[in-house]
């Protein structure tokens, strides 16, 4: 298993995105490095907490990003990080019944999941509209 490397095809061009995606991507790294390594069970709980911020910060400045410029696939965007929102507060849930290595390895798979096909599909996809249409980036 190799290590994630965060380069420059990932980068939205929106710096505050930027920061927060990368922050998302250091978080996945390191769980899946506890898993490899056998300490998955005590990064969980730092890897819980870290996504309760994520989804209150990261989604809300996004979403203000979005409205901002008017982007036309807004509700879909929104639907999805409506899906990401539920999905934290099940893995939370489970966290709190009990952590344990099947916890750790849904909450890894969630994520990758998460970061292919929301961030690196769907936000990318915004992008060329965002700069575009906002003259404050």
């Amino acid at each position: 298993m190799g290590k994630w490397e965060w380069n420059s095809r990932l980068e939205a061009g929106i710096k505050e995105i930027d920061e927060q995606h990368k922050g998302l991507f250091e978080q996945i790294d390191r769980l899946e490095l506890a898993i490899y390594k056998g300490s998955a069970i005590e990064e969980l709980k730092s890897i819980i907490e870290y996504l309760n911020v994520y989804i209150n910060e990261h989604l809300e400045t996004e979403e203000k990003l979005l409205r901002d410029c008017n982007f036309f696939d807004f509700e879909k965007h929104f639907e999805q990080h409506e899906e990401f929102r539920s999905l934290v507060a099940e893995l939370l849930n489970r966290y709190k019944k009990g952590a344990d290595n099947y916890l750790a390895l849904d909450v890894d798979k969630q994520l990758r999941k998460w970061w292919e096909n929301h961030i690196l599909k769907m936000d990318m996809a915004y992008v060329p509209y965002i700069k575009k249409e906002a003259d404050f980036l």
